[in-house]
């Protein structure tokens, strides 16, 4: 340890080290480090969440398995659906091991070592027992890993050989020391015995250089914002250094920089996953909650709290029935109403936001309903506020910043109190051909060309918008959208190449309709640029244990007894096949996370030339109910050119006729209509008297004389 340079970088002109500096100045580093530690145990500010002098009367006797397991060196991680992995060590951890291996090696078992995550067992034993053992185990690795991993000067440590390597001064990973497995460990066992004063002097000393680094390599995404608040948390609660003051400015700066910087319009952040972008806004949650309890607010910039609501407006907007975010790129559906309460708590005027958090029993229901969130690409079509509405989320964004899928397309649906059509969600990052499937197009719910995925992975300009991010649409953003009481639209479009020679010849252009409160058609047009003939497969995965295929009419079921129910019902014609696969291993098809499990998947293809066409009706229904659609025919023509769309009969008499002709400001006939749209609805009562219509795009949509 060099005391030196512990000492040179404390300000000992504080009244409260006036100890310290005294032992300092006669040389007595053994008495300056007692004053030093004196002074952190019985200090009253700054605070954390709890104090170690508040921890509760130890009276459990165990037994603590997993703590036992760490006191012997027997480490286990496991991640996202893969095998868990156990490293046994000797007298001390190997720093840089990582027992993973074969498809499933991953360098997050080393990531999460040098974390420290293994610290909590012993602490939540010591807290409850009282037992030594537990605390002189958590001191026993925590100097060992100070002692054998010394501050690398000239390297981020985020350039670690592949494809392991130790993680031990990673940024991501030590900011997370900072910000939480250490601060929490050592307010919950700092009266130990184990926490000598050399140990607490080697605490103060490592968090300076750990807080020197962080200085030192900033990088972007969630990454820095939790480097930020490790920075952040040792300025907050270490204000003996003399940069203190210096690191809290610094992160502060970051964060809010990261708000324009890195969180589009829409309130999302760039990375385009929920599990990061929530991350993110918990992460800011606590710099105001830290700033509070210490009275820093005056650090914070004044508008810093109020360029947050837009976030949480973003998880209003998108948050599905049942209170949780799709699972879009590297992430799982996730529940956001704690969050919502914590955005009233911050808002208080958002009674929308209470209204989700207290589970629709406060607050008020949001007015809006549908909403096109552009910069994100997330647009949502629901039929109401309830826990039995209808919803649907269509993905025409970019590619994201960083964890991204390709997904261009994809969309999930969730209806009468049931997700039906999901996201596969995450998996470990490793090489697995599991790994695999949820990064690539054949896990998500969009279409296979030539049976390749979507390749936007090497095209930079995919990946976010360009900036300046200040107006309502993002130039460049081709999605069409358009929402009324009785419908939805969404059109969007990919063209940015297949496989792995990310081959343009072929677009997709995806179009969805929401007839509301009942139903989706969603027509899939792909269009070559040359004549040779073409397969493509359109793929619909299920969050159910069974589904069904009706062979006279391709449609299919899921299999809920007494839940809700999907049915997908597809536009016939001689060129159409389908099949359900579930947990089928090469190549990978039919699985989903959360947990890791098989599912069914719906796959309907065609092979042909020129331009194809998927049209399907995606009807959910409630427990016990049927579904009223008698019949699902091709429109009609009245004269020349080809008419595209459907027309749908139901079995109180009633039908719709979808239209989706693509020719905007040119009159298409279909029927007995006329109009001048890209896309129209109408509804005719069982006498065929028109009910309703609705049109895109268009100035006109009336019947032909």
């Amino acid at each position: 340890m060099n005391y030196a340079d512990l000492f040179d970088a404390l300000d000992l002109g504080r009244p409260e080290l006036h100890e310290v500096q005294a032992a300092v100045a006669a040389s007595d580093k053994t008495a300056a480090m007692k004053a030093l530690a004196q002074h952190l145990r019985h200090r009253t500010t700054p605070r954390w969440y709890f104090r170690w002098q508040d921890s509760p009367e130890a009276s459990e006797q165990g037994p603590f398995p997993e703590a036992e397991k760490i006191l012997r060196h027997e480490i286990t991680y496991g991640f996202h659906g893969a095998p868990d992995f156990t490293a046994t060590f000797g007298e001390r951890i190997d720093w840089g091991a990582n027992p993973t291996e074969g498809e499933h090696g991953t360098h997050l078992w080393n990531e999460c070592l040098n974390r420290h995550f293994h610290f909590a067992p012993l602490v939540k034993a010591y807290r409850a027992t009282g037992n030594e053992r537990y605390a002189q185990g958590l001191v026993r690795d925590w100097m060992d890993w100070i002692a054998h991993n010394p501050r690398p000067i000239d390297s981020s440590g985020n350039d670690v050989a592949r494809p392991y390597g130790c993680y031990a001064w990673q940024t991501l990973t030590t900011g997370i020391r900072l910000e939480n497995t250490w601060l929490n460990a050592l307010y919950r066992c700092l009266g130990s015995p184990a926490f000598t004063d050399e140990v607490v002097s080697m605490i103060y000393l490592s968090i300076r250089d750990q807080a020197l680094h962080l200085m030192q390599w900033p990088t972007l995404n969630n990454w820095l914002t939790e480097e930020s608040m490790g920075l952040f948390t040792a300025g907050m609660m270490f204000p003996e250094f003399r940069a203190a003051a210096s690191w809290r400015r610094t992160a502060i700066e970051r964060l809010y920089g990261q708000l324009s910087e890195e969180v589009y319009p829409d309130g999302v952040e760039y990375e385009l996953a929920a599990g990061y972008g929530n991350w993110v806004v918990r992460n800011f949650i606590n710099l105001l909650e830290h700033a509070r309890r210490n009275d820093l607010m005056s650090e914070l910039p004044d508008d810093l709290e109020a360029r947050l609501e837009k976030m949480f407006e973003y998880m209003l907007n998108t948050t599905m029935p049942d209170g949780t975010l799709p699972g879009l790129n590297d992430s799982y559906n996730v529940d956001v109403t704690d969050l919502l309460a914590t955005g009233y708590s911050l808002f208080p005027h958002r009674k929308d936001f209470l209204y989700l958090a207290s589970g629709r029993e406060k607050g008020t229901r949001p007015d809006l309903m549908s909403c096109a969130q552009p910069y994100s690409g997330h647009y949502v079509m629901r039929s109401g506020w309830e826990a039995d509405a209808l919803y649907m989320l269509v993905d025409s964004g970019p590619f994201g910043s960083a964890h991204q899928h390709e997904d261009k397309l994809h969309f999930v649906l969730h209806a009468h109190g049931k997700q039906h059509i999901l996201d596969p969600g995450n998996y470990s990052y490793d090489s697995s051909r599991w790994r695999r499937y949820v990064l690539s197009t054949p896990g998500h719910n969009t279409i296979l060309v030539d049976g390749l995925g979507q390749n936007r992975r090497p095209h930079r300009e995919t990946w976010t918008w360009p900036k300046p991010w200040s107006a309502p649409t993002p130039p460049g953003n081709d999605t069409v959208w358009s929402s009324t009481a009785d419908f939805d639209y969404v059109r969007g479009t990919y063209n940015d190449g297949y496989g792995p020679d990310n081959d343009r010849t072929v677009t997709h252009t995806r179009s969805v309709f929401f007839v509301k409160p009942e139903y989706w058609v969603v027509v899939d047009t792909l269009s070559p640029s040359d004549d040779t003939p073409h397969s493509y497969e359109s793929l619909f995965h299920l969050d159910t244990a069974q589904a069904h295929v009706d062979h006279q009419t391709q449609s299919v079921r899921t299999g809920n007894t007494g839940e809700a129910n999907l049915c997908i019902i597809p536009l016939r014609d001689e060129t159409l096949h389908n099949r359900i696969v579930c947990g089928q291993e090469e190549p990978v098809q039919g699985w989903a996370n959360a947990p890791w499990r098989a599912v069914p998947t719906a796959v309907y293809a065609k092979t042909a030339p020129h331009t194809v066409r998927f049209v399907f009706v995606l009807y959910p229904t409630g427990p016990g109910h049927d579904i009223p659609i008698v019949s699902l025919e091709p429109l009609t023509q009245v004269e020349g050119g080809e008419v595209k769309g459907v027309e749908i009969t139901f079995t109180d008499g009633r039908s719709d006729m979808v239209l989706f002709s693509g020719q905007k400001g040119r009159e298409t006939k279909f029927s007995v209509f006329s109009c001048d749209g890209e896309a129209a609805v109408v509804r005719l009562r069982k006498n065929g008297v028109p009910e309703k219509t609705f049109l895109v795009n268009g100035t006109f949509i009336h019947v032909i004389p």
